[in-house]
């Protein structure tokens, strides 16, 4: 007999974002288009992103993303001279699992002193690399 299925897990996550790189996308904004979507593979955990650039540009996202990007995105964060190399002022960033179908990530969640680079990596544009 051969082995057993697994069941596909996926849980639930807002998403929004700006549509391109330096675009300025506030809060308010995010929460307006907001909308949630199906985590699956290895997206594993939901996001909620938010930085201001040395320009002045605001952006806000929030997604799925694998939690070790998310982590590592804080480590960055944390990093004085990473976060002026790739000219941001300011950024916090959240990361959490959400369960059922309520997404952990809309504007309630908690925010930590993190960059948002991995939030442009995840919109498919990227900041610092």
């Amino acid at each position: 007999m051969s082995c057993c299925m697994i069941p596909a897990y996926s849980f639930m996550c807002y998403k929004c974002g700006p549509i391109k790189e330096d675009q300025e996308y506030s809060a308010d904004q995010c929460e307006k288009d907001q909308i949630k979507v199906n985590c699956t593979g290895d997206d594993n955990t939901c996001f909620k992103f938010h930085d201001e650039s040395t320009d002045g540009i605001v952006e806000e996202a929030r997604g799925c993303m694998e939690k070790s990007y998310c982590e590592e995105a804080k480590e960055i964060c944390s990093d004085k001279d990473k976060m002026k190399k790739a000219k941001v002022k300011e950024c916090q960033a959240a990361c959490c699992v959400s369960t059922g179908d309520t997404p952990c990530n809309g504007a309630s969640i908690a925010s930590n002193s993190v960059m948002t680079m991995m939030m442009v990596a995840a919109l498919g544009s990227l900041k610092l690399f």
